[in-house]
């Protein structure tokens, strides 16, 4: 019950933010940042990304499982499915991962080949295990009405991967962003036995079948579960950014028009992080930077075309520090609901 009750709180709390009478609102005049975004960044390409294979370190059981492969494909899936990047296939960048090897070892280096990506991914398994446990069955009455019940023995197996993650920007092959993951899976089996006979988790005669003693989709499992748990970090940094158009204010309540839509992966109920662009003095040198900084959150409304959608503020005190032209990213979190089913999940195995 408990448990039923935090849900619906959490649900309630992740609602998105719904626009009403939008033909009501009237248009408003905005301020330009003094850095108004070019025709160029209007576009907002999505990125070329190749992903390598994951460098298995020896590891005899993520060689076996080819885990190396498997982890690469899961984060093209990461980038392909959120539309976050055209992924490049890696076949035709062989030349460019040897410079990727070489860039890692003397960390320094660029490369000079055709410029086939803006972006590579490599990175490295740690550790990557597989193991099973004999759990012994038990048989109990229950005292408050004389049931009995038996629990079977079963085999508990378990896979761990552990690694970290690289984003290189092309052509300097310089790291720009690095990420570790770690992931996990469980599973359970009754153990069967041949001949005997059972009487609940008592056996009698017969011979208990040897448990798994390999398992390569579990370990290729728990790469995927470390590359989902480190998908969060990878879908911000390669977030979608946009610009604000438009304002439109309805009763005191203002809604802003950005230049991302659907076919840019857009959602009703995505987060975003409005950021504005300033000019300050670097007190020592006394030379002009350009200073970002976050001067607005909020969420994107059920109001979503293929290229424009409208976002709605946390905060009606951040509206006034909006202008044309601000940069609008998206913000990625863990979804606490799906982090609690599968800590549930692993537990009950």
């Amino acid at each position: 019950m408990k448990i039923k009750y935090l849900l619906t709180i959490l649900f309630l709390a992740s609602c998105a933010p719904t626009i009403k009478d939008f033909n009501k609102y009237q248009k408003q005049f905005l301020s330009e940042t003094e850095f108004m975004p070019s025709e160029e960044n209007l576009e907002g390409k999505a990125p070329k990304v190749v992903v390598f294979e994951f460098d298995e370190a020896n590891i005899e059981i993520a060689k076996q499982a080819d885990l190396g492969n498997s982890i690469a494909k899961s984060i093209e899936n990461v980038l392909s499915t959120n539309r976050l990047a055209e992924i490049v296939d890696r076949k035709s960048a062989a030349k460019l991962q040897k410079e990727v090897q070489l860039a890692e070892m003397n960390k320094t280096g660029a490369y000079k080949g055709p410029r086939i990506a803006d972006y590579a991914i490599s990175g490295a398994i740690s550790n990557a295990d597989y193991a099973s446990k004999y759990s012994s069955g038990s048989t109990y009455i229950n005292p408050k009405n004389g049931q009995v019940i038996s629990t079977p023995p079963r085999y508990v197996y378990t896979s761990n991967v552990a690694g970290n993650i690289k984003v290189f920007e092309l052509p300097s092959l310089q790291v720009v962003e690095s990420f570790e993951m770690k992931g996990k899976n469980v599973r359970s089996e009754n153990v069967q036995s041949n001949g005997g006979i059972s009487l609940g988790a008592i056996k009698i005669g017969g011979e208990n079948v040897a448990g798994t003693a390999r398992d390569d989709g579990m370990v290729r499992k728990a790469g995927g579960d470390a590359v989902d748990e480190a998908s969060t970090d990878i879908k911000n940094f390669f977030a979608k950014k946009g610009y604000i158009l438009e304002k439109r204010t309805l009763d005191g309540k203002s809604i802003f028009k950005i230049n991302i839509g659907s076919v840019d992966g857009i959602k009703h109920g995505d987060k975003f992080e409005v950021i504005g662009q300033y000019e300050t003095q670097n007190p020592i040198t006394g030379k002009s930077e350009i200073e970002r900084r976050v001067i607005a959150t909020g969420r994107v409304s059920q109001l979503i075309d293929p290229k424009n959608c409208w976002i709605v503020l946390d905060d009606k005190n951040q509206e006034s520090a909006v202008r044309l032209g601000d940069i609008v990213k998206i913000k990625y979190t863990k979804s606490v609901i799906k982090s609690a089913l599968k800590v549930a999940n692993n537990l009950i195995q």
